[in-house]
């Protein structure tokens, strides 16, 4: 049985949109937290543990970020790539391109590849235990859980005992997408392309990245309810992560601009000085 579950305490976004998609697709997005007072990025880590705690253990479940994700494929097609993957847990990744190095100041790198935690799959026993010997030390305070899981896979990394998780490389089931990766995806028809082979089946919108076309081109316009607070999501979710998760790396650009700015200032009064004292010498000559 495939389970699609999100952790939401309230409809925002794309939510809805998320919603009927996976209807369509003859399935029932599971929405952990409703009504609760969102806690930080740990709590949807815990919602998963409670809720895997109740389901069979063969079972696969799908996580995504309920406000920034759609869903882009039948679950025929979802369960196919990940049984071909032969993995019990399938990563998304970041195809963070150029700006590799400022994920490389928050974020431990895990096979070389950055994780997004907003899109994974994978066996309920496995997930189910991968999640609880993660949280075994109650680390809870990181501002953004990925922190947490690259972490901690790093560490499965180094001590060899990465077995049964995959990184999703190719994005060939998830992708993760925004004006800072490094990805040209495009539409045909009503469905997602990155090129002749790979039609990812689900996509996030990091950052609160504009999906809109996405929703028209797949049939479901009339539900992407949200569209007009769009901007003012963007500009909450932006802020939220550019202080609570990139703080340190923030602070050390804004010296560095600000050593940049005086540098230049130096060499700007120095050449304006010369040049004065040389046009006084041609003058006096």
């Amino acid at each position: 049985m495939l389970h699609i579950v999100t952790v939401a305490t309230h409809s925002e976004r794309y939510l809805p949109v998320l919603e009927k998609q996976v209807e369509d697709k003859n399935l029932k997005l599971v929405k952990l937290g409703m009504g609760k007072k969102y806690s930080g990025h740990s709590m949807k880590d815990l919602e998963m543990i409670e809720y895997l705690k109740g389901i069979n253990k063969e079972d696969i479940v799908v996580f995504l970020d309920g406000f920034d994700s759609l869903m882009l494929a039948n679950q025929e097609e979802v369960l196919e790539k990940f049984k071909a993957l032969d993995a019990k847990l399938v990563l998304s990744i970041e195809n963070v391109g150029a700006l590799r190095f400022i994920h490389a100041t928050i974020f431990e790198s895990v096979q070389d590849f950055y994780l997004n935690t907003g899109l994974y799959m994978g066996y309920a026993g496995f997930l189910l235990k991968f999640l609880q010997d993660m949280y075994k030390d109650n680390n809870f305070t990181h501002p953004s859980n990925q922190k947490t899981w690259s972490t901690y896979l790093k560490g499965l990394e180094r001590d060899k005992k990465f077995d049964g998780i995959v990184l999703d490389k190719n994005s060939d089931i998830f992708l993760n997408h925004s004006f800072t990766t490094a990805n040209y995806p495009y539409l045909k028809k009503d469905r997602l392309h990155l090129d002749k082979k790979t039609k990812p089946c689900f996509i996030q919108g990091n950052g609160c990245e504009d999906m809109s076309h996405i929703i028209k081109a797949t049939g479901h316009k009339k539900y992407d309810i949200h569209k007009d607070t769009y901007w003012r999501d963007k500009i909450k979710y932006s802020t939220k992560a550019i202080f609570k998760i990139y703080n340190p790396i923030l602070t050390f650009y804004i010296y560095l601009i600000i050593i940049l700015v005086f540098i230049l200032g130096f060499f700007v009064y120095r050449w304006y000085k010369n040049r004065k004292n040389t046009n006084f010498y041609i003058m006096s000559f």
